[in-house]
C-alpha cells in the first residue's frame, strides 16, 4: 500500500492520525507492507516525539513487528534517520530509501534486508 505524505507531521498524535487510515485499511484488507512516501516533506518530529511514536502510538494503531515500511525520502534529507532507528529498535520491519523502485522490491522481497545502501550521504 502506498501512502503520500504531503505535509510533515510534528508531534505524535499527528503522526498517528495520518497513519491511523493507512493501518486500518491495511487490516481490512489483510496487508501488512507499507511505502510511506514522504518525498518532498522534512521530517519535523523530535526526537522523543519520533521515539515515543514507535513505542507507543504505533503500538496503539495495531502495527506489529510482522508489518514492512519502506520510508521513501527525498535524497539528502536526513530527518527520517532516526524514525528509522527507532522503529528498528522497536521492533519493526524498516528501511529507509531515496529511491521509489528499490523501496517498492524491497517491500515486495521476502529476506526482509537491502542487498546495498540506497542513501548517498
Amino acid at each position: 500500500m502506498h501512502y503520500r505524505s504531503l505535509v510533515s507531521a510534528r508531534t505524535a498524535p499527528e503522526m498517528a492520525q495520518r497513519m491511523s487510515a493507512v493501518v486500518e485499511l491495511g487490516q481490512a484488507h489483510g496487508l501488512t507492507r507499507i511505502l510511506y512516501d514522504a518525498r518532498g516533506t522534512l521530517f519535523q518530529a523530535g526526537l522523543a516525539i519520533q521515539y515515543e511514536y514507535a513505542y507507543t502510538q504505533a503500538r496503539q494503531l495495531g502495527l506489529t513487528s510482522n508489518w514492512r515500511i519502506a520510508l521513501l525520502a527525498t535524497p539528502g534529507d536526513r530527518s527520517y534517520d532516526f524514525l528509522e532507528t527507532a522503529f528498528i529498535n522497536a521492533g519493526y520491519l524498516v528501511q529507509l530509501f531515496t529511491d521509489y523502485h528499490r523501496a517498492a522490491e524491497w517491500l515486495c522481497g521476502q529476506d526482509g534486508l537491502k542487498q546495498a545502501p540506497d542513501l548517498p550521504y
